[in-house]
């Protein structure tokens, strides 16, 4: 409980100086930074990876994920994947602000255009307790109050308490994940945003966009900050 007040407190200062750079910068990064970040050039409209050129990556064309679209702003590369992690390890909390700064700034409108519900990816209740914060919900909140949509943190959970999927493959996350996540609630004709602050190999929003299709959504967005 205490972990989570501090976590809520820091994250609800704005930084008046940027978190990169120390210059006067009213959402915690300022302009020429935020310009500064790697931008994926041509990402694939299937699953957000980037690509030399535009078009399909070769995994959505041998099979498409469970999410019909995907966005990620930026790549994540220096500075960006410093702070996220600095964030998600609990020695920079003030960073939730201008990370949803980020998200909310630059992430095309096309991924929230008549999305009817926003469901950041759960932690387990064991990882929420040590880290005090989730740090998609953070995300998905700012994008829903930015934006005006409706934040859903009810109809998700995660049911397994999965190793971290840092250093595997995409064969052992899919395996890591099965049956990890399960969704209550009846999305029958639903458009729903799947958030998260990373999408590594996508595996994570792929079986929570399952869940979610399997509760009845009609169609299934995956966002990100970052794509690796």
């Amino acid at each position: 409980m205490l972990r989570r007040w501090a976590a809520a407190c820091a994250d609800g200062v704005v930084p008046d100086r940027c978190v990169l750079c120390r210059a006067p910068a009213t959402m915690g990064v300022c302009t020429d930074c935020a310009a500064d970040l790697v931008v994926p050039a041509s990402p694939c409209p299937g699953c957000a990876q980037p690509l030399p050129a535009a078009g399909l990556c070769p995994s959505c064309l041998r099979a498409a994920p469970a999410f019909d679209a995907a966005w990620a702003p930026f790549a994540y590369a220096w500075p960006l994947d410093r702070l996220l992690l600095s964030y998600k390890g609990g020695s920079r909390p003030q960073l939730g602000r201008p990370l949803a700064g980020l998200f909310v700034r630059h992430l095309d409108p096309a991924a929230t255009r008549a999305v009817d519900r926003v469901i950041p990816v759960p932690l387990h209740d064991g990882r929420l307790a040590r880290r005090g914060f989730n740090q998609a919900e953070r995300l998905a909140l700012g994008l829903c109050r930015a934006r005006g949509l409706e934040l859903d943190t009810r109809s998700a959970r995660r049911v397994l308490a999965t190793p971290s999927q840092q250093g595997l493959g995409r064969r052992a996350r899919r395996a890591n994940l099965r049956k990890a996540f399960a969704v209550d609630a009846d999305l029958s004709g639903l458009r729903v945003l799947l958030v998260d602050d990373v999408m590594t190999t996508g595996t994570t929003l792929d079986m929570l966009a399952r869940e979610a299709r399997r509760a009845g959504a009609a169609w299934v967005g995956a966002a990100a900050l970052a794509r690796a």
